[in-house]
């Protein structure tokens, strides 16, 4: 009788020879792959350099654009604009798209014309999740799906997709979903011991958990992350710790991460979370007790939020700046009440949450007869923020 061993089929004996007419297939088409990448890397950064935004569609057309190195350039285009000119970013990335969906089905093999068009699509959902166009944002990543989903084995690339998905629905406040997708992304790039992304998705896990208020579990997760991530995911890890301090009383933490990641994001050319990281080393320097520096560094930041039209974010940083005039005492009891009234002017011709204009004028009164405290200011700042997560809460006036 024959034993389990003598069953064994000798793996030389198992293996298949290759194909020659695939394998030479395959190698000419690494080898085109590879001529168009090094073409295009110097003539898609010079064309875009040396084009008018409002001309790039018709770039679409030119032969040197339509091909994969094009598009990959295309993609580092994308992410190289992201922070600095999301505008120029979403017109690269609807280039992609529109050069993606025109090629044909014989120019490229079935699985890579999916990866172009769903990276392409993918594109278009992050430029337009960086302009706060968020709804638009998912419709454009449903597609990037829909290109990727029927090959079937690009788990990789769907997860990117998902991945994007997840920092888009945080901002919708759907934390729930994006938690969700964090977990099954971060089990893929695992899997496929892609480290970056990984990380990534760390740091996405730790800005949720900011935006949820769980402070100390975000740190906790955020801290490791230090230093080990590209320079602007670091920068974000930085700002989110820098919530985490203000909220856990680690206020020289706090002034300390907030003012790196400032720096950080100034020379990566990201102004808008440059300007946030601003407003926290202004919040940092309140509850230091460093009144003037506070009131001087709030004050050019609410006006650069004004010029912006964010109308909340604004308002937020006056009410700090009204808690600080008021620690000061007496003095400046009637800069404080003017301010007042005029966020509260602002937050009602922006058609803000009426819950919001209502705890804000419950504090102008307050302020104009002189009983408030820095203590109800700072109510009714909190009171703002929680309804960024639950709308419809009611303000509950402190004496």
């Amino acid at each position: 009788m024959m034993d389990d061993r003598s069953k064994l089929v000798p793996f030389s004996r198992m293996r298949r020879q290759p194909d020659p007419a695939r394998a030479a297939e395959f190698a000419a088409t690494a080898r085109r792959l590879q001529r168009e990448r090094e073409a295009a890397a110097e003539v898609i950064t010079k064309t875009l350099a040396t084009t008018p935004r409002a001309k790039w569609p018709a770039l679409a057309q030119r032969s040197d654009f339509r091909n994969s190195g094009a598009l990959e350039q295309l993609g580092r285009e994308v992410d190289r604009n992201l922070g600095s000119a999301p505008l120029d970013a979403l017109a690269v990335a609807e280039l992609s798209v529109a050069i993606a969906e025109t090629l044909t089905a014989d120019s490229y093999p079935a699985v890579m014309l999916a990866q172009m068009r769903g990276h392409a699509w993918k594109d278009v959902g992050l430029a337009l999740c960086h302009s706060s166009r968020y709804d638009e944002a998912l419709e454009a990543l449903d597609r990037a799906q829909a290109a990727l989903a029927p090959i079937g084995i690009l788990g990789h690339d769907e997860a990117i997709v998902a991945f994007v998905r997840a920092a888009t629905l945080q901002h919708l406040r759907r934390f729930d979903e994006a938690q969700a997708l964090l977990t099954s992304c971060a089990d893929v790039f695992r899997m496929y011991a892609d480290t970056v992304l990984y990380d990534k998705c760390a740091v996405s896990r730790g800005i949720l958990l900011v935006r949820r208020g769980d402070y100390r579990a975000a740190r906790e997760l955020l801290r490791p992350l230090e230093g080990r991530t590209d320079d602007l995911s670091d920068a974000s890890v930085r700002l989110a710790l820098g919530w985490c301090g203000i909220h856990l009383a680690d206020n020289v933490e706090a002034l300390q991460q907030f003012t790196r990641a400032m720096n950080m994001f100034t020379a990566l050319g990201c102004a808008l979370p440059a300007l946030r990281a601003a407003a926290g080393i202004g919040a940092a320097l309140l509850r230091l007790g460093d009144l003037e520096r506070a009131i001087h560094q709030l004050s050019a930041t609410r006006e650069r939020f004004l010029r912006r039209d964010m109308t909340e974010e604004a308002g937020l940083t006056g009410l700090e700046i009204v808690e600080a005039q008021l620690q000061r005492g007496d003095a400046d009891v009637e800069d404080a009440r003017a301010l007042c009234a005029r966020i509260v002017r602002e937050f009602t011709v922006a058609g803000m949450n009426r819950r919001a204009i209502e705890a804000l004028a419950y504090l102008n009164d307050a302020v104009s007869t002189r009983s408030a405290s820095p203590e109800v200011v700072r109510s009714v700042h909190d009171y703002i923020v929680a309804l960024r997560n639950d709308p419809t809460r009611e303000f509950a006036a402190i004496n």
